[in-house]
């Protein structure tokens, strides 16, 4: 039996997809945003401007990640999940130590916006649809398994 005709299956491919090229272009708009303002403010290359660049990578990463992914998450193969899982519960880790950052001082013009509340409701959707749809998965093949 071909697990890639479940609806359930489909359905986390396509919101892999969906979610991994959000969070490449939000990482790459980020990474330009950053990169284009401390070169008009010759900013020089320090460690704010390093944290800067990881946090950019640190979207980029698990998009490139689900969308690698794609093919055999659809087809129902259970370590495509995991790994997915696994790389977006680190960047939603990473997200919610965002929302919960203090600044030492109130800051002009706030240092997360509502950027980092956008990916963390679709990073935290996203995460939720893996879990759900993988428990589904290891379940359907243990009923496959006992009934053979």
């Amino acid at each position: 039996m071909k697990l890639d005709e479940y609806w359930p299956c489909k359905l986390c491919a396509s919101t892999a997809g969906i979610v991994g090229i959000l969070l490449v272009m939000g990482g790459s708009f980020h990474l330009e945003a950053v990169i284009s303002i401390a070169l008009a403010q010759d900013k020089p290359f320090d460690y704010r401007m390093i944290s800067l660049i990881a946090t950019s990578g640190i979207l980029i990463f698990p998009g490139l990640l689900s969308i690698a992914t794609c093919r055999w998450i659809w087809q129902g193969r259970e370590w495509a999940y995991v790994t997915c899982i696994a790389g977006t519960m680190a960047l939603m880790i990473y997200l919610i130590l965002l929302l919960f950052m203090e600044a030492p001082e109130p800051p002009a013009k706030p240092s997360t916006g509502s950027e980092v509340d956008y990916f963390s409701m679709i990073v935290g959707a996203y995460l939720v649809v893996l879990i759900a749809v993988w428990i589904w998965l290891r379940r359907t093949l243990r009923r496959i398994i006992d009934a053979a």
